[in-house]
């Protein structure tokens, strides 16, 4: 990895993960984006809130899209880590989740998550590079951070830092002249996520292709799926209800986008 790539983190959805770390990182995300059936739990949040406090680490709490219930879960672990990390950032997926955070906990700063800013993650888009005119693809390089309002409404909503994919097509973003910095998840750029889980039921015979919103089993901490097509560029990774694919090449020019944080996801990050 280049040595100019700025703040580097280690993302995690579980404390096992914590055997990733190394001296490289200086901030721990934890957490988990895509399922609130998988927030983790108080006791697991305040084993990696120490680990971060005993080696000098910023902090990332990561919160998926929730429900009702999803937010009650949230807010006595956003309590712990007001209390015992002030300071630490919330990575919101919801607006419900941005409320809170900014009715409640003025010691917590928001960031925006890489469900809500409305990226072009699809790898077909590959296929069309070269066919499409210029202004066309610049578009699927960017996304809804890229303008002027967009940017004063996230800063009025005291958010100064937005979470990327990192996209096949590249990025073309243009945040120097704004408040906002970003981040850059790496290798593991999410496609689609849904709340009628893929991996439900996916290990009893019969039931394989019967999706829905079922009694979870946490069938997605055991499998992971791998999916070709010949109108896909790249393999795609069905874990839980989310889809994936990888990109490990960092973009050569991130300073110049205000892109001064890479996340590294030594897991697939569900």
């Amino acid at each position: 990895m280049n040595d100019d790539v700025g703040e580097r983190a280690l993302y995690i959805t579980k404390v096992a993960d914590l055997k990733h770390y190394d001296s490289k990182f200086s901030r721990i995300y934890f957490g988990n984006e895509f399922c609130q059936r998988l927030i983790p739990t108080a006791r697991d949040l305040e084993h990696v809130l120490d680990f971060a406090s005993k080696n000098g680490l910023g902090f990332t709490f990561v919160t998926p899209l929730v429900t009702d219930e999803g937010l009650r879960i949230l807010e006595p672990l956003f309590k712990k880590i007001a209390k015992e990390k002030p300071g630490s950032e919330v990575v919101f997926n919801d607006w419900g989740i941005l409320r809170i955070l900014n009715e409640k906990y003025s010691d917590l700063w928001p960031v925006m998550g890489r469900l809500l800013n409305k990226m072009k993650r699809g790898p077909r888009l590959m296929n069309l590079l070269d066919v499409l005119p210029e202004t066309t693809v610049k578009y699927f390089r960017s996304c809804s951070i890229d303008t002027p309002h967009y940017c004063k409404f996230l800063a009025k909503n005291k958010i100064r830092r937005v979470e990327l994919d990192n996209l096949l097509q590249g990025i073309d973003l243009n945040l120097t002249d704004s408040e906002i910095s970003a981040s850059l998840y790496i290798p593991y750029a999410y496609i689609t996520v849904t709340r009628l889980c893929l991996a439900i039921s996916c290990e009893v015979h019969g039931k394989e292709d019967i999706v829905g919103i079922f009694p979870c089993e946490k069938e997605c901490q055991k499998y992971t799926f791998h999916l070709t097509n010949p109108v896909m560029p790249v393999p795609l990774i069905r874990k839980g209800n989310t889809i994936f694919f990888r990109n490990e090449k960092i973009p050569g020019d991130m300073g110049e986008k205000n892109i001064n944080r890479i996340v590294i996801e030594p897991e697939v990050p569900l």
